[in-house]
């Protein structure tokens, strides 16, 4: 550059304010950066709404292109690109297109499994991957006027410049959580602005089928769940396939009652930090999870939340896992987990080794004929594995104990264990399920193969 990015950039914000508020103008930015660069209009809206902290964040290429803009629509004869950049940075931003570093995505949008649950406020599951895409591609910004705290910065050139108030350690820790598949399911608000939409309905509902559009030029901005939503964003950069949806309250609502809705979140009843720190205290049972998936047989088949995914070809929840483990082991350190753990990526690389067929090439049909790949019975695995612990036993013993389980559903013991109900189906009553198959993995004659 021929000159100081910095000084630019304030020089270049203080000149979008000047035509943000102008629809016609922004408009025209906004088609000439689709057409000629393919940016999507949403980054151009965030770039034009909050520049001051868009703007640093963009590449060279997209810092000329939007210079370059602002100087042909503006006419401000300072902000001249040939003034500014080399021929070459020129050249480049001239050859540049966003399509090489995202998906393409903009409104309209239309999301599944809606509910309307108040006036002008939908709820919606919503995956990591839509959310991310929302935010990459400016359909999910950032507003200052509707936030509970912004921070204030004063530059070298004695400027104020605003930043959102954002604390790093928060967004480490729900990101881990998002890792590790340890993060509890919890509610996004986000706002589609009252008359932002390009054809008059920010928001369409189907109540038949369940969904929600959000139509085309749509002002989406977040309420509540900025750190939650830029730790999604930073896992999904270290594994892009996690399975995890967030529940999402859209509302439709003004910028006045969504400050007042935001406004009722910051008078809610704050729980004491000696509390949060005990709710969230990770329990031994989580690190053995952990380490299930890193170096067991299990990995990549355990769920994230307390569904299955048979297209994953998932075998056990998250929970079945780490609840009955918590229950079943007595680990009062670190290291009693370790111990724990070894001995569970034995005992199920033993078992998911020798049924294979079941457990890993087909347990699709392994479900329709037997019990003995479904969720459940992990609880008795565990109450087996737990039991073969205690008594010092080799985890290669477990050969023996389950040929002689007969996992079939025609086997009439699973009806009276009432794991089966009389049509032969699993008990809708998933609790007393796994009671009673705990309940029988105890009763289990372990005789001689545990000495």
């Amino acid at each position: 550059m021929l000159t100081d990015r910095k000084e630019l950039e304030s020089h270049l914000s203080e000149s979008i304010k000047t035509i943000k508020r102008k629809k016609a103008v922004v408009n025209d930015i906004k088609e000439e950066l689709m057409n000629k660069y393919d940016i999507a209009g949403g980054s151009v809206s965030e770039w034009l709404s909050n520049p001051e902290i868009t703007i640093p964040e963009l590449d060279l290429r997209e810092f000329v292109i939007l210079t370059q803009q602002v100087y042909l629509k503006t006419g401000i004869l300072s902000l001249n690109p040939e003034e500014h950049f080399t021929e070459v940075e020129l050249k480049e931003a001239r050859k540049y297109s966003a399509d090489v570093k995202r998906e393409k995505f903009d409104f309209p949008i239309t999301l599944t499994n809606a509910t309307l649950v108040g006036n002008a406020a939908y709820s919606v599951p919503m995956s990591v991957q839509t959310i991310s895409s929302l935010m990459s591609n400016g359909l999910l910004t950032y507003d200052f006027e509707l936030q509970r705290e912004a921070k204030f910065k004063r530059n070298r050139e004695d400027q104020i410049r605003i930043e959102p108030t954002l604390v790093k350690k928060n967004v480490d820790e729900i990101e881990e959580h998002l890792i590790n598949g340890t993060l509890v399911p919890t509610t996004l608000v986000y706002n589609a602005m009252t008359r932002s939409s390009d054809s008059g309905d920010e928001i369409l509902f189907d109540p038949t089928k369940g969904e929600i559009t959000i139509t085309k030029g749509t002002d989406l901005a977040i309420v509540d769940g900025y750190h939650r939503t830029k730790a999604i964003q930073k896992a999904l950069q270290r594994n892009p396939h996690i399975n995890f949806n967030f529940i999402v309250l859209i509302t439709n609502f003004s910028k006045k009652s969504a400050q007042q809705y935001q406004a009722q979140l910051a008078k809610a009843t704050p729980i004491n930090k000696a509390r949060i720190q005990e709710l969230e205290a990770n329990r031994h049972s989580d690190s053995v999870v952990r380490q299930l998936r890193e170096e067991s047989d299990l990995k990549g088949l355990i769920s994230q939340t307390n569904r299955i995914h048979s297209l994953n070809k998932e075998l056990v929840s998250y929970n079945v896992l780490a609840d009955t483990i918590d229950e079943q082991f007595k680990m009062n350190s670190r290291a009693d987990a370790m111990d724990v753990g070894d001995y569970l990526v034995d005992f199920f690389n033993i078992l998911l080794g020798t049924y294979s067929n079941e457990f890993l090439e087909d347990p699709v049909s392994c479900k329709k004929e037997s019990l003995m790949c479904d969720n459940n019975m992990f609880v008795g695995y565990i109450v087996l594995a737990r039991r073969m612990f205690e008594a010092d036993a080799k985890a290669k013993v477990l050969r023996k104990i389950i040929k002689d389980i007969d996992f079939s559903k025609e086997n009439k013991l699973w009806s009276e264990l009432e794991v089966l109900d009389e049509d032969g189906k699993l008990n809708a009553n998933t609790n007393k399920v796994r009671k009673n198959i705990a309940d029988y993995f105890e009763t289990i004659d372990l005789g001689e193969l545990v000495k």
